[in-house]
C-alpha cells in the first residue's frame, strides 16, 4: 500500500505539471506565474529523490516546509487566474488549485506521526511491501525452523546471520498484528542490522527477536 500511494501521488502531480505547462503558453506571461510552474516541477523531482533515497527521516521537517510554502505560492496565484475572461488562464487556475491539494496530501501522507490515523492507513502493510519481505526472509526460514525443533536434528548446529549493522531506534513503534514478519520497539532500543536493503531492515533484537523494521525509524550507529 505504501508504494502504491506513493507512485499514485507523483503520476497525479507529474500529470497535473504537464497540464500546467501545456496551457500556460495560452495564458498570462507573468514571469511569477513560470516561476510557480517551474517550481511545481522542483517539487516533483525533490519528492521522488526523497523517496527513492529513503531520506524522509533526515529531510522531513524541511520537505514539510517547503510544501507549505509551495501551497501558499499556488493558492496567491488562484484568484488573478480563475477571476479573468481568458479561457487558458482559467485552465492554468484550476491546475493550480489541484496542485495545492497534491501538496496537501503529501504534507499529511509524509508529515502525520505513525500513531495518527493517516499514519497507521499508510504505514499498512500492502502486496509490494510483502514481496520484498518475504524475499528478505527466505534466507533465514531454515534456521528459525531448526531452532524450533532441536530434536529432529541432534547433531547439526545453527549459527547467527552475519550482523552488518547495528542500529538504534529513533521512536517506538507497534508491529501491525496483520504481518507476522514485523517486530515491535521502542525509542532507543538498539538492533543488529541484519539486512539494510529497502525501505524495510531485517532486524534481530537483544532478545534475539528477528523480524523487519522501517528504516526511517532507525539511525545507524
Amino acid at each position: 500500500m505504501f508504494e502504491i500511494i506513493e507512485d499514485l501521488l507523483q503520476l497525479f502531480q507529474i500529470s497535473l505539471w504537464l497540464y500546467l505547462f501545456a496551457f500556460s503558453f495560452k495564458s498570462y506571461d507573468k514571469s511569477w506565474y513560470w516561476w510557480i510552474i517551474i517550481n511545481g516541477l522542483i517539487s516533483v523531482v525533490i519528492v521522488f529523490i526523497i523517496i527513492d533515497k529513503d531520506l524522509l527521516h533526515g529531510y522531513r521537517f524541511a520537505l514539510m516546509t517547503y510544501l507549505g510554502i509551495c501551497i501558499n505560492w499556488t493558492i496567491g496565484a488562484l484568484h488573478p487566474l480563475l477571476h479573468n475572461d481568458n479561457a487558458s488562464g482559467n485552465a492554468v487556475g484550476v491546475g493550480q488549485l489541484l496542485i495545492s491539494v497534491a501538496y496537501f496530501i503529501w504534507i499529511l501522507y509524509f508529515g502525520c506521526d505513525k500513531d495518527t490515523t493517516v499514519g497507521k492507513w499508510t504505514n499498512s502493510s500492502g502486496i509490494l511491501r510483502n514481496i520484498q519481505t518475504t524475499k528478505n526472509n527466505n534466507s533465514y526460514t531454515l534456521q528459525n525452523v531448526t531452532s524450533e525443533n532441536p530434536l529432529s536434528e541432534p547433531s547439526i548446529t545453527t549459527t547467527s546471520p552475519p550482523v552488518n549493522l547495528r542500529a538504534e531506534a529513533l521512536f517506538d513503534y507497534t508491529a501491525n498484528k496483520e504481518d507476522p514478519n514485523e517486530i515491535s520497539f521502542s525509542q532507543g532500543e538498539v538492533m543488529d542490522i541484519l539486512d539494510n536493503n529497502g525501505r524495510w531492515w531485517q532486524a534481530r533484537k537483544a532478545d534475539g527477536t528477528m523480524g523487519i523494521v522501517p528504516s526511517n525509524f532507525f539511525k545507524v550507529i
